[in-house]
């Protein structure tokens, strides 16, 4: 099974909060608000890790998203490209995080998800208000698995 995931506002854009769109059949919108990632911003500036602030807190979002989606046989992972130049590092933290979490690794890859795809369909609805998002993540999942290896 193929799954696309899209972002609208970035993670490091603090004045607003972030939903990352994550769709196949399914559609599911996972916020992550502004005053948690200014939270974890703090977090990862007290451990002298500010670099990998937004990428870290992105790919959380993104695992527990798929956690929360419970898709079935997860094959793929589309990811578009918010963060030119960092696949490499993005897909290593993915698995770093998935695998402390799941058995089974899903093939991740990047590529331009384009606004015709569901999951910027759904990003957009929910960041304009027309959707509700499916779940607002915790600060506390979000650091637990963000920060756990920064430390």
């Amino acid at each position: 099974m193929v799954v696309e995931i899209d972002q609208s506002i970035k993670i490091e854009q603090t004045h607003a909060d972030t939903i990352i769109g994550i769709a196949n059949s399914k559609q599911i919108a996972v916020c992550i608000t502004r005053q948690i990632k200014r939270k974890l911003e703090k977090d990862f500036r007290k451990a002298d890790r500010r670099r990998l602030f937004s990428l870290r807190t992105f790919i959380a979002g993104c695992v527990l998203g798929l956690e929360y989606a419970k898709f079935k046989n997860l094959s793929d992972v589309v990811i578009d490209i918010e963060y030119t130049g960092q696949e490499r590092r993005l897909r290593s933290i993915f698995l770093e995080m998935w695998s402390r979490r799941h058995d089974s690794e899903p093939d991740v890859s990047f590529r331009l998800i384009g606004k015709g795809s569901k999951a910027h369909e759904v990003c957009w609805k929910t960041q304009r208000g027309k959707r509700k998002p499916d779940v607002v993540l915790t600060y506390g999942d979000i650091k637990k698995l963000a920060l756990s290896r920064v430390n």
